[in-house]
């Protein structure tokens, strides 16, 4: 009969009180003081005063990149389209306007319409992005070179002709813009707001 003893041992043992094991935690020490409070909102708010201007920032020039990348791929689009179909397309951009930005292609084009709306699928709401460029349209032949002169451009000295469209945001900041320079219709995307140094003239 050792065994129930062993159990009256243990049970006995595990009744006392421990001496090693403190009671850790008062009364009082279940929740935060009114002070503790008011400094960890303080310090958030001003991380966020800090964090918010470049955020904002960053969020604009993400919208500007995927307008204006549109706006290259779509001209892109416009001059192949013309050498593939052997006929002339036509390019015609809003008017500065029309909120959100569109681009007509004419005639429509077979994979993709006749209008593409420059809001990346709704993701760019209204109000954030404006779109001008230096003239209406631009019209590809049927070997993709730009049919009729291309509009001077007098932002830089000496006066060039070349078609600008530039993105930018409608709240201020930085621009982007893409450029046909040639009558081949060689293209480019510029950034900035230098002309004179190869950023964005409009």
């Amino acid at each position: 009969m050792k065994t129930p003893i062993l159990l009256k041992v243990l049970q006995i043992f595990a009744t006392k009180a421990n001496p090693n094991f403190k009671k850790t935690a008062s009364r009082g020490d279940g929740g935060f003081t009114l002070l503790e409070v008011l400094v960890i909102a303080l310090i958030v708010g001003i991380l966020s005063s800090i964090a918010a201007p470049s955020w904002v920032a960053f969020i604009n020039r993400q919208r500007v990149r995927t307008v204006n990348d549109r706006v290259f791929q779509s001209l892109r689009l416009a001059q192949s389209e013309a050498k593939r179909s052997k006929s002339e397309v036509t390019i015609t951009f809003s008017a500065p306007s029309v909120d959100p930005p569109t681009i007509t292609f004419n005639p429509p084009l077979a994979t993709g319409g006749s209008t593409q709306t420059l809001n990346a699928g709704g993701e760019i709401k209204p109000g954030t992005i404006a779109l001008v460029s230096n003239a209406t349209s631009i019209t590809f032949d049927y070997q993709g070179n730009v049919k009729d002169q291309l509009p001077l451009d007098t932002s830089v000295t000496p006066n060039i002709r070349r078609f600008v469209a530039t993105v930018s945001p409608v709240n201020g900041g930085g621009k982007q813009c893409a450029i046909v320079e040639t009558i081949i219709g060689g293209m480019r995307t510029a950034e900035g707001n230098d002309p004179a140094n190869g950023g964005c003239p409009l």
